[in-house]
Parts: structure tokens; C-alpha cells; sequence
């Protein structure tokens, strides 16, 4: 959108969108302090950890035959960030894999 961060957030938590993500736990590097985002995807909830709980909830919707279409797709996301060195980064750092995937 070309809109600063910073700016986007504020604007976000100031209206419907709101939400955890982007008043808490923004995953966008230099929009808040304290987060893992903050301090390149260090601490916080790994993406291995992200990984191996889409995969109970996908096996948990095959199990009850229930199609989880963008649960699926967010496993494979996860699946591909743990094989290309993302393993040991909080899981928000799954806003700078896409960005690099879409090669920005």
C-alpha cells in the first residue's frame, strides 16, 4: 500500500480492524518494542512449535472429515519456513517469509 508501518497499525487499531496482531503482537519489524519482531523473530513461539500444532489440527479435520482448506495451506506455509531456516524463529516471522517469497 506504501504506507509507513507505523502509521497502517495505528490506523488499524483505531478502527474495525483491530486486532492482536496489530496491537499486541505486531509481526512487522519496527512497529512496536518488545516483541519478537523487534528483536528479529527472536523468542516468542517457534515455528516449529506453529508447525507440529496445524499438523494435530489437520489431522484432527481428516479425522472428522472436515475440510480445513486455509488450515491446510498455513500448514504447508509453516512446513516450508521450518525447511528453509525459520525452524528456531517466532512464528510471526512468517510476515517476513512471504515477503521474501514475493521478493520484496
Amino acid at each position: 500500500l506504501g504506507l509507513d508501518p507505523k502509521l497502517l497499525a495505528s490506523i488499524l487499531n483505531m478502527s474495525s480492524g483491530r486486532c492482536w496482531s496489530s496491537d499486541t503482537y505486531n509481526p512487522v519489524p519496527g512497529v512496536m518494542e518488545g516483541v519478537p519482531s523487534a528483536n528479529s523473530y527472536q523468542g516468542g513461539f517457534g515455528t516449529t512449535l506453529m508447525a507440529k500444532d496445524l499438523g494435530l489440527a489437520q489431522n484432527t479435520a481428516t479425522d472428522t472429515k472436515t475440510p480445513i482448506p486455509l488450515g491446510s495451506l498455513a500448514h504447508q506455509i509453516y512446513r516450508t519456513m521450518c525447511s528453509r531456516g525459520y525452524a528456531a524463529k517466532d512464528f510471526s516471522s512468517v510476515f517476513q517469509f512471504l515477503r521474501e517469497e514475493e521478493g520484496q
